[in-house]
């Protein structure tokens, strides 16, 4: 079979194994980079006939987001819409009347059996420093089910027909889920939304992520779906179904603790994955007074329990990890990552490292970094929420003590050599990377700040690290898969205020470039009928 060759010539490749390694040019065979050519004088005039010429544009490695519940951005891209947004001159809406009037006009236009999804709810810039009531969604969404999330994603606010199509009583009930009664209600959550879902508007939600995903120069999500409470999870089967025929990579995280029900899917898998948020949660989040402290919350005097006592965690995490899984898990406050790091420390070494993973692991201890610099963790972190929160939303001034603010620490955790990895934890955030690097090169402690090059790392070769797949992606080099995108400038030079405002120009899967889906229902049969890949 002859084999498919094509070159990318006159550009600036930035292999991302050091800041200042780059060259001129690039042969693609068969998708995987089959050749480099270090200089303009290297490169033969006779490459240019069939070449592509990029006049001059720099070249990265395509980037990864390792943290996102995929099921739920594509069920919210097709059917929902952000309660709040943040602008310059602040977030807009700020009260819950002001959200109440979006919520209305958004129902009109929707079916009475629709479900209505809403996202980035920013509770802590809401005046009246609530989520809604059932009463109130019942008669914002004109007796429509309705769930809105606020933005850490664990707390939730439900009306009455929602409550009632998860089984739960409504009678009594204000329709607000917090902490651990909120984390254990999400799969049922999803199962009802998901099955509301038509063949349109699953094309809309999948033909908007693959447009979103490249518009941000993404080749790879870590995809963390399923939920123990939901029986069957049909949705979680139908996410996993669509995801093997993406363009895109998809690398799937089963968020049960049920060694049984994960076991069929790990055929799906490129390396068999466990893990994330759902059951595999040791505590909630600050704003939501859910994270695990050991010292009480400011504003109410009270901490926090972990969700697990410390020998069920013991016990997991030995039976996955002597099954050659690798394990992600949710942990906020110091005694959340405590409570998996003294697990994840009892665990036989493995040569490959970093292994284990930690999501999000914002406020850990000073033992804790000790131990994490051992270097045999991953962790994965969403600079973009400390950003917005210090400008914006203040929740960390208003819950936490100063001694907890100061541990949030980014620069120390590169500098002692862990893997870190940056990650939207879509749709809790917007998928858009440069938020998230914005938030590491004005981090929420100034002196813990990091270049743009450091913070590009994290979503190139340190999170194809954190998957396992450092031979295939995360930098430019021969062998590797030839995903790439182009850019009008130099990333690594830009001032900090300009991070944000960075964007891909086009978009390289496997050399190919990406066009724009349409979102239609052909186009996602199309896309049905190719070969499954592994997850």
């Amino acid at each position: 079979m002859k084999m498919k060759k094509s070159v990318f010539y006159n550009g600036v490749f930035h292999s991302m194994l050091s800041e200042a390694d780059s060259f001129y040019a690039m042969e693609v065979t068969d998708g995987r980079i089959s050749r480099v050519y270090p200089s303009k004088d290297s490169f033969p005039d006779s490459e240019k006939t069939n070449g592509t010429d990029l006049c001059g544009r720099h070249v990265y490695p395509c980037l990864i987001d390792g943290h996102t519940h995929m099921l739920l951005t594509v069920s919210v891209m097709a059917m929902g819409f952000s309660a709040c947004q943040i602008t310059p001159e602040g977030i807009f809406p700020n009260t819950v009347d002001g959200v109440g009037k979006r919520v209305r006009e958004y129902a009109e236009k929707q079916k009475k059996n629709a479900i209505i999804a809403i996202n980035n709810y920013i509770l802590t810039a809401i005046d009246e420093r609530r989520m809604p009531t059932k009463d109130e969604l019942d008669a914002w969404g004109g007796g429509r089910a309705v769930v809105i999330y606020n933005i850490d994603g664990h707390s939730t606010s439900l009306s009455s027909k929602m409550l009632s199509m998860i089984g739960i009583s409504p009678e009594g009930h204000d329709g607000i889920l917090q902490g651990e009664a909120n984390e254990r209600a999400q799969g049922r959550i999803i199962d009802a939304v998901g099955a509301t879902l038509g063949l349109s508007d699953i094309a809309k939600g999948v033909g908007r992520f693959h447009n979103y995903c490249a518009e941000y120069g993404i080749n790879i999500v870590g995809a963390l779906e399923g939920n123990g409470d939901s029986k069957n999870d049909i949705t979680t089967k139908l996410i996993i179904h669509l995801a093997r025929h993406f363009d895109m990579k998809v690398r799937l995280y089963l968020q049960y603790t049920d060694f049984d029900r994960i076991k069929p899917y790990a055929k799906m898998m490129k390396h068999p994955r466990v893990g994330g948020c759902g059951d595999w949660e040791m505590d909630g989040a600050s704003g939501s007074h859910s994270a695990a402290f050991y010292t009480p919350y400011t504003d109410t005097g009270m901490t926090a329990p972990c969700y697990y006592e410390q020998d069920f965690v013991d016990k997991i995490t030995a039976q996955f990890d002597a099954e050659g899984y690798q394990i992600a898990s949710h942990a906020i406050g110091e005694a959340g990552i405590d409570r998996i790091l003294c697990a994840f420390d009892k665990l036989p070494e493995k040569n490959e490292l970093p292994y284990h993973r930690i999501e999000h692991c914002e406020f850990h201890s000073d033992e804790a970094l000790e131990k994490l610099k051992r270097g045999r963790y991953a962790v994965m972190m969403q600079p973009g929420y400390a950003w917005i929160d210090k400008r914006y939303l203040h929740s960390y001034e208003q819950v936490l003590p100063e001694e907890i603010r100061s541990r949030i620490k980014l620069k120390s955790l590169f500098d002692a050599g862990v893997c870190v990895c940056g990650s939207s934890d879509s749709p809790v955030q917007d998928m858009d990377p440069y938020l998230q690097m914005l938030g590491m090169v004005q981090f929420y402690n100034e002196n813990e700040s990091v270049s743009p090059y450091t913070a590009f790392c994290s979503y190139t070769k340190n999170a194809a690290a954190a998957l396992l797949e450092s031979d295939d992606f995360g930098t430019l080099e021969c062998g590797k898969i030839a995903d790439f995108f182009t850019a009008d400038c130099d990333f690594f030079s830009l001032p900090p205020e300009k991070v944000v405002a960075f964007r891909p120009v086009q978009t390289y899967y496997g050399g190919k470039a990406y066009k724009n889906k349409k979102g239609s229902v052909a186009e996602l049969i199309k896309m049905l009928l190719t070969k499954p890949k592994l997850i």
